[in-house]
């Protein structure tokens, strides 16, 4: 019996507490649901796979007099039926986001931000979160924003993965003698924002990249700079996008010399949005193998611009490094008062570099997306997808070259 008060009075303490203090607290959450049907395999001789995702986060939020902001998001992701069985757990909680953001400490004029964060930058193209996946991308690190209402300048430090786990006792057994390197993958960058005008804006950004992995002695896997930059331009019903990077540096010891180039140009008529565009990622010349020039582009949304089928997610891997050349038109319905909007792109790809059999055709693919807007926070989305192959893909999925598809209805409730 005393145990029972004991467990009420300490419940009633906690709540009258929290309420006490939840002036100011902000809860936020997520749940995105998403049925796909895969038939991107390139055969009809096989029956496409069918598999349900499921994305949960829940977050709260507080600011302490606009000095200090904290927050934390954690996150569940999960495939349907991946349990062994229904009386068995996956235990896939995991921290998404949890970091600290201090405004002007010391009176500098900077913020800093440290903890574990989503980076995205501009069209997120080089650095998204990846929201279409139902994991999601972020980061360990610290970020300092440097005058932010006049530099806008982001400097980074991120650490992609550390091998070294937490050393609790310090033991002459647990460090190596004489002492190792300790492989880590880290990436230290900068991204500078500036406003040309009123109709355009230009980014500027640069990162550098070091896998600390040995591929042979003294020669780390990867020590690679990217350098690059994002135009944007509105100009009334006529906008633009332009962006491109060059990459340098050492890749398992070869030197990397690659480059990327994207632009797009969108007209809006009436309740019609028009757009075309092109993007040039470079790839290897199967002629010159002591020189890498595959562009690299890891930390994107990249499902966002090389087609919704997701081909080309790491366009490196994906193309047998011989980069990508896309060539798409799309466009957009966007009805007035309406809680529909309609949108298609068709995209032409292409290698970048021919392939050693003189190859250089991947295929076209056709997007179609429908989406509805239920409730405010809330849409109900389907797309539906055909790839025709070309002679490197059909090469790649060898002996099967029929016509792929893929199908999905997704639906997201945002708390």
């Amino acid at each position: 019996m005393k145990k029972l008060l004991l467990v009420i009075l300490i419940f009633t303490s906690s709540n009258f507490l929290f309420s006490q203090e939840l002036g100011g607290w902000k809860l936020n959450g997520q749940i995105q649901l998403r049925s796909e049907v895969d038939g991107r395999d390139f055969s009809n001789q096989t029956h496409p796979l069918t598999f349900t995702s499921m994305r949960t986060r829940l977050g709260v939020e507080k600011t302490f007099d606009e000095k200090v902001q904290l927050f934390v998001q954690f996150q569940d992701s999960r495939v349907f039926g991946e349990e062994p069985n229904t009386l068995a757990a996956i235990d896939n909680i995991d921290l998404h986001q949890g970091y600290v953001k201090i405004v002007k400490p010391l009176g500098l004029n900077l913020n800093v931000q440290a903890g574990r964060f989503e980076v995205a930058y501009g069209t997120e193209r080089f650095f998204g979160p990846v929201g279409w996946n139902y994991i999601g991308r972020s980061f360990d690190g610290v970020r300092f924003t440097v005058a932010p209402e006049e530099w806008n300048l982001d400097l980074f430090a991120l650490t992609v993965k550390e091998s070294v786990g937490y050393i609790g006792n310090a033991t002459p057994a647990i460090y190596p003698y004489p002492q190792q390197p300790t492989p880590s993958f880290s990436i230290y960058g900068f991204w500078k924002k500036n406003n040309l005008s009123d109709k355009s804006s230009l980014d500027l950004f640069g990162y550098f990249e070091v896998d600390r992995t040995d591929v042979m002695p003294d020669t780390n896997a990867l020590e690679m700079f990217t350098l690059g930059g994002s135009y944007f331009g509105n100009y009334g019903k006529l906008s633009t996008v332009v962006e491109g990077a060059y990459q340098l540096g050492k890749r398992a010891g070869k030197d990397v010399s690659a480059y990327l180039i994207s632009a797009q140009l969108n007209y809006l008529l009436n309740e019609v949005s028009l757009g075309a565009g092109a993007d040039l990622v470079s790839g290897n010349d199967p002629n010159s193998p002591d020189k890498y020039k595959a562009f690299s582009t890891s930390y994107g949304t990249n499902h966002k611009f090389y087609g919704y089928m997701d081909y080309f997610i790491n366009v490196a891997a994906n193309t047998g490094g011989l980069g990508l050349n896309d060539i798409y038109v799309k466009a957009q319905y966007l009805p007035v008062d309406s809680k529909f909007d309609i949108a298609a792109d068709f995209h032409h790809f292409m290698s970048n570099q021919k392939s050693a059999s003189d190859q250089n055709t991947f295929g076209q693919e056709i997007d179609l997306t429908i989406k509805y807007k239920f409730v405010k926070g809330t849409a109900i989305v389907w797309g539906g997808s055909v790839f025709f192959p070309g002679d490197l893909m059909k090469a790649l999925f060898a002996p099967r070259e029929d016509a792929a598809f893929w199908t999905y209805l997704m639906i997201t409730a945002n708390l």
